[in-house]
């Protein structure tokens, strides 16, 4: 490799094309940790340039090292370089670049932001009839290169779609605009000093690798020295390099560009573990290809080994992880209405947090499971999840069980995956594991508050009031104006007196708090009826309820509810709603009835 100190005017002059290769993370810089202390270090440069006294030399600003690696050129192209390592850099210096000449031009300075626009743009003399080398940079991400490519064009921008291109562009040109409106006596002089700075005194140390260098691996050691790249980083990395796509844009977003969605890197909370979506995707895609735990940080390194023992091509296993990456994004609630049968299972297990369960659920999506199979598979692990958090059951320990679960599929394979499913998971009788029974879930719920959210409380009552309606029902209709109401409120002291005093005074209230909040004194009613209802007096809420609720939740409520609402009235409710949960998520027993 050969490494040379340059400044921007040698590094931009020259008709080229900086390419960004596909296996790049995408552009990360923000204004707060980036492009203020850019500008600040710019700005103090140029104010030295404007104050230096005679011929005394100006001390550079190193901005670190960039490394390339030369690219193949037709004749009469602009040469090409591959960006292993310092996109952002680059990047962010032609916006930069871009931002000064406009406010050169808008300082009726044509020459001087002639001069800065060749170093942005190439030569049409030299695009070889391809647009793409037009800038100075290509970005590599298809969402992004339209703002960029804009920007640099001199297109007439807002801030109208949030890009990043387009923010800094603009954070840049408010900046240099009022830097140099501060001093109206010596624009010029300001303007010059500017221009001097930014392209004669800012020094980039370029690092030219040689052609049979792997510019991935290079990207991937130079990285390793700051901020970790992600494991998803890594992972497109390698699919980048082993499919033959690394300066190729249109190959890459067939290959990985559903990916490229903003909403992959959005970052989600599990347990104590933060990371984005498409890193939490494929650690549970590695765990189903594996058949085995697969830690958050060897994620990566376990896809290598897969490749390396699998016979698919790159091309087959890139469109497996897109394959599966569908429905990962169904099951996260990102996809609408797009597979209806699975919508209800989706919201409830996104309620209750199992997330051990998503290898499973990606196996049985991706096999060729016959669709009804695939349904009953999706309905007994329901079960199997909302039983346990009904009963309080602790998650710990459970992704040995589906992977286990797992292991057993692969040998039985996907045509009776649902009989698997059942038996391996009806084979659990460890506290840990174990599929609670009719009676221990009719225990729980009548004995203990409904612990949770209000979120997945209203799923339950929701799918109560579903079980309650038969074929001739009207349909319930949306359920997002409904809320949870509790019939004695959680301030019950001025109209829902105890109507025992006992010697143990404490000991009734701490019973009475405890009972409502069980199942039995929890029902839906709209926002408006609810607040409405408040603390209001039983003989109140009950004829409210009457007069102006259609949910057959509430109507057998009324049919069947006492004179006086209290502890006997809210257990009495209780077994009758844990009755009907019974019935909605069935027993492991009432699954093989059912199978037999």
């Amino acid at each position: 490799m050969d490494a040379n100190i340059r400044n921007l005017r040698e590094l931009f002059q020259q008709q080229v094309s900086y390419r960004i290769p596909q296996f790049q993370r995408p552009y990360a810089w923000g204004e707060e940790v980036q492009w203020i202390p850019l500008w600040d270090d710019i700005r103090n440069l140029a104010s030295r340039v404007l104050n230096r006294q005679g011929d005394n030399q100006i001390l550079p600003h190193f901005m670190g090292a960039i490394v390339l690696q030369q690219q193949r050129s037709n004749t009469g192209e602009v040469e090409k370089r591959l960006v292993v390592d310092g996109q952002q850099r680059l990047t962010t210096l032609q916006l930069f670049v871009k931002a000064t000449e406009e406010v050169c031009r808008s300082l009726n300075d044509p020459v001087r932001a002639s001069r800065l626009r060749e170093l942005t743009t190439n030569q049409e003399s030299h695009w070889g009839g391809t647009p793409d080398n037009q800038t100075k940079i290509r970005q590599s991400n298809f969402n992004d290169q339209q703002a960029f490519n804009e920007v640099l064009r001199g297109a007439n921008i807002g801030n109208e779609n949030g890009s990043w291109a387009i923010s800094a562009f603009n954070y840049f040109k408010e900046e240099l605009k009022n830097w140099i409106d501060g001093a109206p006596e010596n624009v010029t002089g300001r303007a010059g000093a500017l221009e001097e700075a930014l392209t004669e005194h800012l020094k980039i140390a370029v690092i030219d690798l040689d052609q049979g260098e792997k510019p991935h691996v290079i990207f991937e050691t130079l990285n390793a020295r700051g901020e970790p790249l992600k494991q998803s980083d890594l992972i497109k990395n390698i699919v980048m390099y082993e499919a033959n796509v690394i300066d190729n844009a249109e190959r890459a977003r067939e290959l990985w560009g559903m990916f490229d969605d903003e909403w992959w890197r959005q970052e989600t909370k599990e347990g104590s573990l933060t990371r984005i979506h498409l890193d939490r995707f494929l650690n549970y895609w590695m765990v189903m290809r594996r058949l085995n735990d697969v830690t958050a940080n060897r994620v990566a390194s376990e896809f290598r080994k897969y490749l390396g023992d699998t016979e698919s091509s790159i091309e087959t296993v890139a469109s497996e992880i897109r394959k599966a990456g569908f429905y990962y994004a169904l099951l996260e609630g990102a996809l609408g209405n797009q597979r209806p049968e699975l919508n209800t299972f989706c919201e409830r297990m996104k309620t209750i947090k199992l997330g051990v369960v998503t290898p499973v659920l990606l196996w049985l999506f991706t096999a060729e499971v016959p669709f009804e199979q695939m349904l009953r598979s999706v309905q007994i692990l329901e079960s199997y999840g909302v039983r346990r958090k009904f009963c309080s059951l602790q998650t710990q320990g459970l992704n040995r069980i589906f992977i286990g679960l797992l292991q057993e599929l692969d040998r039985e394979g996907p045509d009776h995956a649902d009989m698997t499913v059942l038996q391996f998971l009806r084979r659990q009788h460890a506290e840990g594991s174990v599929w609670p029974n009719d009676r221990m879930l009719l225990d729980y719920v009548t004995t203990n508050p409904m612990k949770g959210s209000a979120f997945w409380k209203k799923i339950v009552l929701v799918a109560i009031e579903l079980q309650l309606r038969s074929d001739r029902s009207e349909e319930l209709g949306p359920t997002n104006n409904l809320t949870v109401e509790h019939i004695m409120p959680q301030n019950w002291q001025r109209y829902w007196p105890l109507l025992s005093r006992n010697s143990n005074q404490n000991e009734a209230e701490n019973a009475r708090d405890e009972a409502i909040q069980k199942i039995g004194n929890l029902t839906l009613t709209t926002e408006r009826l609810n607040r409405s209802l408040s603390n209001g007096p039983w003989h109140e809420k009950r004829l409210t309820l009457a007069n102006h609720s259609s949910l057959f939740l509430n109507r057998t409520l009324l049919n069947d509810a006492p004179e006086v609402w209290d502890e006997d009235a809210i257990t009495e409710r209780s077994e009758y709603l844990a009755e009907i949960i019974c019935q909605i998520w069935p027993s492991a027993d009432r699954f093989a009835e059912s199978a037999a």
